[in-house]
C-alpha cells in the first residue's frame, strides 16, 4: 500500500456526485420475511459485537450502554420523526436534545458547539468544524449503517442518506467513510457474500478519494489470497500516520475483517477486533454488516438467547429497547422507503 496524494474535499452534493462511478439500477430487496430477519440480524450483530464479553463463554451484558448502539437508535428516531427527507437543521435540533447524553466524538463535539452558538447547518465551505483530524475521523461510521437497513439493495440511496447525515460533522474521508458503510450495508442485503458486498459498495464513493484507493487494495489483496495478517500490517503502515480514529484505516480493517472472515459472523468480528485501532466502532459496524449478510441464524446461538434481547441506550426517552422492536421499527421504515 502506498501513501496517497492530498484528499479532494468537495463540499456540495453535485461535486461529490460527479466523482462517483456509475451505479446501475438498485436490486429488488429480499422477500419480506427474509428482509425482516436480515434487519434483525444486523441489529443483533451490532449490539452483540458492541458488548463482546471479556472472557470466552460469557454472555454479553447489554445493560451497559455503548456509543455505537446509541448512534443507531438516534438515527432510527430521526428517520421515524422526519423521514428520509430530513434536513440538517432538523438533525441539528435533535442533536441539541440528545448529544449531551451520548458522549459525542471529536467532530460531533465541534459541530455541537457550533449548533449551541446558533450556527445553522450546513456549515458551508468556509466553516471549520474542528481540526481536520476530527472531520476525517470514523465517528460517523456507526451512524451510517442504519441507512443501509432502510434502503436494502439500493446502495446509492443509502450512501446519499448517510452523506447528508455525515455532512453535519465530517468532510472528505470522514464523509466518504459514512457513505461507504451505508452502501456496504445496503449491498449486504442482496449480495452473495462479503466480497460481493464490498465490491458493490465501492461504486458509491468517489473514485479519486484515498478511501476508494485503500479499499480497492484490500479487495485485490483478498482476491490474490494474501494473508489477513500481511494485509493488516500494510494498512497500519500506510495509514497509521493519520491516527487510530481516522476513517480510512478503520474502514480498511472493517473490510478486511469481513473479507477474511469468510461470512462467519464470529470470525469476522474477531479479526476486526484483532486488527486494533478503534475497536468499539469497528467491531459494532462489522457485526452489523455480517449480521445482515447471514441473518439471525448466522449469529452464534449464545448471542440470540433471550437474555441478550434487550439493549440499554442513553438516547432520551429510549431507555431499554428490545432488539426485536428496533428491528421491527426499522423494517417499517424500509417498507415505507420503497
Amino acid at each position: 500500500m502506498r501513501r496517497e496524494r492530498a484528499e479532494p474535499r468537495p463540499v456540495d452534493d453535485a461535486a461529490i456526485d460527479a466523482g462517483l462511478p456509475p451505479a446501475g439500477p438498485p436490486d429488488p430487496p429480499p422477500p419480506d420475511d427474509i428482509l425482516l430477519d436480515r434487519i434483525q440480524g444486523g441489529w443483533l450483530g451490532r449490539c452483540a459485537a458492541a458488548h463482546l464479553p471479556d472472557h470466552p463463554g460469557e454472555l454479553p451484558d447489554l445493560r451497559d450502554r455503548r456509543d455505537t448502539v446509541d448512534r443507531a437508535v438516534l438515527t432510527l428516531r430521526m428517520l421515524e420523526t422526519y423521514g428520509p427527507g430530513f434536513t440538517h437543521e432538523q438533525m441539528g435540533s435533535l442533536w441539541l436534545l440528545a448529544l449531551p447524553f451520548l458522549r459525542p466524538g471529536g467532530a460531533e463535539q465541534a459541530a455541537y458547539r457550533m449548533l449551541v452558538d446558533g450556527a445553522v447547518p450546513p456549515w458551508g465551505a468556509g466553516a471549520a468544524v474542528g481540526p481536520e483530524s476530527f472531520q476525517e475521523a470514523d465517528d460517523a461510521l456507526p451512524r451510517a449503517d442504519l441507512y443501509g437497513y432502510v434502503a436494502p439493495g439500493d446502495p446509492r440511496r443509502a450512501a446519499r442518506l448517510a452523506r447528508k447525515d455525515a455532512q453535519l460533522s465530517h468532510v472528505a474521508s470522514g464523509l466518504y467513510g459514512a457513505m461507504w458503510i451505508a452502501a456496504l450495508t445496503s449491498a449486504a442485503f442482496t449480495a452473495r457474500d462479503a466480497a460481493e458486498a464490498v465490491s458493490v459498495s465501492l461504486r458509491h464513493i468517489p473514485v479519486r478519494s484515498r478511501l476508494f484507493e485503500a479499499l480497492c487494495e484490500v479487495l485485490v489483496a483478498h482476491a490474490r489470497r494474501r494473508s489477513w495478517a500481511v494485509v493488516v500490517g500494510d494498512v497500519r503502515r500506510a495509514y497509521g500516520h493519520f491516527g487510530e480514529h481516522h476513517a480510512v484505516g478503520n474502514s480498511c480493517l472493517i473490510a478486511a475483517g469481513l473479507l477474511w472472515g469468510e461470512d462467519d459472523w464470529g470470525r469476522s468480528v474477531a479479526l476486526t477486533v484483532e486488527g486494533g485501532w478503534d475497536t468499539p466502532v469497528d467491531a459494532a459496524v462489522t457485526g452489523s454488516v455480517a449480521g445482515v449478510l447471514g441473518g439471525t441464524d448466522g449469529i452464534p446461538a449464545e448471542y440470540r438467547h433471550a437474555a441478550v434481547d434487550r439493549v440499554h441506550t442513553a438516547v432520551p426517552d429510549a431507555g431499554e429497547c428490545r432488539i426485536a422492536d428496533l428491528a421491527g421499527r426499522t423494517y417499517a421504515l424500509a417498507h415505507r422507503g420503497w
